[in-house]
């Protein structure tokens, strides 16, 4: 039997370090944090190699006195806590003293700083995580801390590393989540000699424009809100701006940056029916909450952390999403593209008349003005083009209504309301016969429960037909075969869910867009003004259920724009 023993000190902090310190953007972190705990006001970054020939960081916060400069080296050794029960009100990024030793364990390091009142500074350099040089030096107070060599004695793990761009990715995306976070800190970050990007310090909607542009930047809507000792705040973009992934909502939990599924989904609940699938939000989420509520120390890296009551944390974020959305104007606008003017030679032009072309454009002139609701302006109703969509007028602005999208959000709300009320279903006068084929037999036996909590009313008639006596109140298409019957098809699509209940407000979005008037079906000046008047009623008239926009507008700028009228 192999005897246990002892590991030495080096073996120990190399297999720390290998919890601790990743790749580059690692050790850029865990510096970058430091300063930002001794009160740095301002953050200077510069690296080589994307990090692997070496990394400096230099601050302007409160240094380290020259007594516990070896100190600060040794493993577990922390000025951020002393006894376990600090652990329940820690306010710093670090607290487990590892992030210096781990980094001296794997690379040549260097230490620059001074404190406030100390007449010299003190430089320290440490090889194999040992202090090999101490002296006194010229500084002013702060830390710079220089790391080169980074695993040049692991060549195992050097050898996991990826391309230089991809390092230097991960380095830009550790300090821009430390530069949103902390907005009051002025952050520089330098691949040698080129200044990747300088971030002054200012409020967080200016950092947010810094690090997302200004065309996110106009869409931003902010929101504070509290609840029994949780705060919340921040921006989130509205729904015309979004993402093919979640990464652009960045997280913050007293400051720091975590990963959180529970938080993001709760964003996107606040989202629901705004964004179309596989869409995320952009946005900011800055959560403060008592630390004796939470778990940091759950993770070697400190990304992720444990809520005492995370579905508390989760209505709340919900709640404020959804309210800070339903109380803004998030009328998509239309960018003007440049157009191209094409002039024929003279003589060339032909003009051809055809049947299709002397019909209006708009097919119905009419003058209704649908009043101002809480959610949308007074607008006054020009017609409809391409029998798809309707054309209105709000002040100066041109405002482009798609119907079906638009219809779609009315039926929504609708099967929503009644869905509360307990009065979901319509009766048919004469009952819908729908013959299945065996899979969508099983599948609408598979979802029937929450088919008939939505208002139809199925039942069996002979093998392999069944009987439709009543639909949601939508009615719509639903109240015939072929609609019903594309509804089931959609449902085969889906398959069989893991769980049901998961599925009803899919479901619910479905027959709504079933229920809903067609694009290409011509409206009546009443129809559509009955239509335009029910989105003016709608919770939030901006988005159809699967998350499309129901009507753009087109400033006068922007017309003016379009011909040139203004540069």
């Amino acid at each position: 039997m192999t005897r246990i023993k002892i590991l030495d000190k080096a073996t120990v902090n190399k297999i720390a370090a290998g919890e601790v310190i990743e790749r580059p953007a690692s050790v850029v972190k865990e510096l970058v944090e430091n300063s930002i705990d001794a009160g740095a006001s301002d953050i200077r970054i510069v690296v080589s190699g994307a990090g692997r020939d070496s990394i400096e960081v230099i601050d302007d916060g409160s240094g380290i006195s020259a007594d516990s400069v070896k100190l600060a080296f040794e493993q577990h050794a922390t000025s951020k806590i002393g006894v376990i029960d600090d652990l329940d009100s820690l306010a710093t990024m670090g607290f487990r003293g590892e992030a210096l030793s781990s980094i001296a364990a794997v690379a040549v390091v260097e230490m620059w700083t001074k404190v406030e009142g100390a007449e010299t500074g003190i430089h320290v350099r440490l090889e194999g995580g040992r202090v090999v040089e101490q002296e006194e030096c010229a500084r002013t107070t702060g830390t710079t801390i220089r790391v080169t060599g980074l695993f040049r004695e692991l060549p195992a793990r050097l050898k996991y590393l990826k391309s230089d761009r991809v390092e230097m990715s991960h380095v830009i995306e550790a300090v821009t989540e430390r530069a949103l976070a902390n907005p009051g800190i002025g952050f520089r970050l330098h691949n040698q000699d080129i200044e990747v990007f300088n971030y002054p310090k200012g409020e967080l909607k200016d950092r947010m424009t810094d690090v997302y542009g200004r065309k996110v930047a106009k869409e931003l809507v902010g929101f504070g809100e509290s609840d029994k000792g949780v705060e919340i705040r921040g921006y989130v973009a509205g729904p015309g701006i979004s993402r093919s992934t979640a990464k652009d909502l960045r997280i913050f939990v007293n400051s720091r940056p975590v990963a959180s599924r529970q938080v993001v989904d709760a964003v996107e609940r606040g989202f629901a029916g705004l964004l179309m699938r596989n869409r995320h939000p952009v946005g900011v989420i800055s959560i403060e909450i008592d630390p004796r509520e939470l778990d940091v120390n759950v993770h070697p890296t400190k990304r992720e952390v444990r809520f005492a009551d995370v579905n508390r944390v989760s209505r709340l974020v919900t709640r404020t999403i959804a309210s800070v959305l339903g109380n803004v104007d998030i009328i998509r606008s239309v960018e003007p593209k440049t157009v191209k003017t094409v002039v024929k030679e003279p003589g060339k032009a032909k003009a051809v008349v055809t049947e299709g072309l002397q019909k209006k454009l708009v097919e119905e002139e009419v003058s209704v003005d649908v009043h101002e609701s809480r959610m949308l302006p007074r607008m006054r109703l020009i017609g409809q083009m391409l029998n798809t969509y309707i054309l209105a007028q709000s002040g100066t602005d041109l405002i482009i209504i798609d119907q079906h999208a638009a219809h779609e959000r009315v039926m929504l709300d609708k099967l929503k309301r009644a869905s509360s009320k307990g009065r979901v279903e319509q009766r048919l006068i004469t009952p819908v016969p729908l013959r299945l084929g065996p899979k969508e037999r099983e599948l609408l036996e598979h979802y029937m429960r929450v088919i008939e909590e939505l208002g139809f009313k199925i039942e069996p008639f002979g093998s392999d037909t069944y009987l439709v006596r009543a639909v949601p109140v939508t009615g719509g298409s639903l109240e015939t075969e072929e609609g019903l019957r594309d509804l089931i098809q959609e449902l085969a699509e889906w398959g069989r869910a893991r769980s049901i209940d998961e599925k009803k407000d899919e479901l619910m979005r479905l027959v709504a867009c079933h229920s809903a008037i067609r694009a290409g079906e011509r409206l009546s000046q009443e129809q559509m003004a009955r239509l335009v008047g029910e989105m003016h009623g709608a919770d939030i008239p901006y988005a159809c259920a699967h998350g499309r926009p129901t009507l753009v507008r087109i400033t006068r700028k922007e017309l003016e724009r379009l011909f040139k009228r203004t540069v």
